[in-house]
């Protein structure tokens, strides 16, 4: 889909979050979320998984209102082994910190009460941005372990994953060094939105699973209820974020008001004049006679 074809609206990118639920989530699609993830264990040098089960599955009648705090993917492969995905287009300071935060929590709560240590599953988080995250590495995928400071060819535990892929403009020249099921995963969520059908079955034609991904995006984007969808989901996140931030900058009025009066009945008690006390804290004459 582009402006070349019947709809000239601006597609919806495979990367936006509404898409990848309906691509990953929903019922049937387990085959392509399969070959995403093995994609990723392949270009990692890991053995690949037969089969998949998704845990977040995509329901459209609450979608809309989910806060953005949900992964986008959470799957289970036939070993047990715990697959986190997410995908970020915002850059932000805390995202590292965010993966890591539900990696870690992913991995201490397999756990019951009582249960030996042998029953832990790997955990693989999968990172996803289209912003260039680590500008001092040149790969788009690049994978990370607890590994010792001294060596970090020595890995204290392989069942912590993070993999980030940078799906960037300032990296995507070096898809060629990908193996090619990832390099097809790359192309499709960078150019998807950009190319048009012709140009993107060309590219994908090797790769038949991701050419269905592609195909599923196109219906996503002729689809008006989806489409309508994804439109409500990101109002309620903006309308969420503008909550937020009203609350935040409320929050810091009422505090700055706390302090003022906190500092003028000190000054008061010291004796300054009520002028002088109004300068520096902007009470009102009538406000520092009320003070005790």
């Amino acid at each position: 889909m582009s402006k070349n074809d019947s709809d000239d609206r601006e597609p919806i990118p495979a990367y936006r979050d509404t898409f990848v639920h309906f691509l990953f989530g929903s019922p049937g699609n387990e085959p392509i979320l399969l070959h995403f993830l093995n994609a990723v264990l392949e270009s990692d040098g890991q053995p690949s998984a037969q089969s998949v089960e998704m845990q977040n599955p995509f329901n459209p009648a609450t979608f809309a209102t989910e806060k953005y705090t949900i992964l986008d993917v959470k799957a289970t492969d036939e070993r047990g082994d715990i697959f986190l995905v997410e995908f970020q287009t915002s850059e932000r300071a805390t995202f590292a910190d965010r993966m890591t935060y539900y990696g870690s929590r992913a991995f201490g709560g397999q756990m019951f009460l009582s249960e030996p240590y042998s029953v832990l599953k790997t955990v693989v988080g999968i990172a996803v941005t289209t912003f260039e995250m680590f500008r001092q590495l040149t790969s788009i995928h690049n994978s990370f372990r607890l590994t010792a400071k001294a060596d970090p060819r020595v890995v204290f535990t392989e069942k912590l994953q993070i993999h980030v892929l940078e799906v960037a403009k300032e990296k995507i020249n070096w898809i060629e060094d990908l193996p090619p099921a990832l390099s097809a995963w790359i192309n499709f969520f960078y150019h998807s939105h950009l190319k048009n059908e012709e140009e993107m079955t060309t590219l994908l034609q090797d790769q038949p699973i991701v050419t269905q991904a592609y195909k599923k995006f196109l219906r996503f984007n002729q689809n008006e209820n989806l489409r309508s969808l994804d439109a409500a989901h990101h109002l309620f996140l903006h309308d969420l974020a503008t909550d937020v931030e009203e609350a935040h900058e409320k929050g810091k009025a009422e505090g700055k008001a706390e302090r003022d009066i906190t500092i003028a009945r000190n000054m008061k008690a010291e004796g300054f004049g009520g002028d002088v006390i109004s300068r520096m804290t902007g009470l009102s004459s009538s406000e520092i006679e009320r003070l005790n």
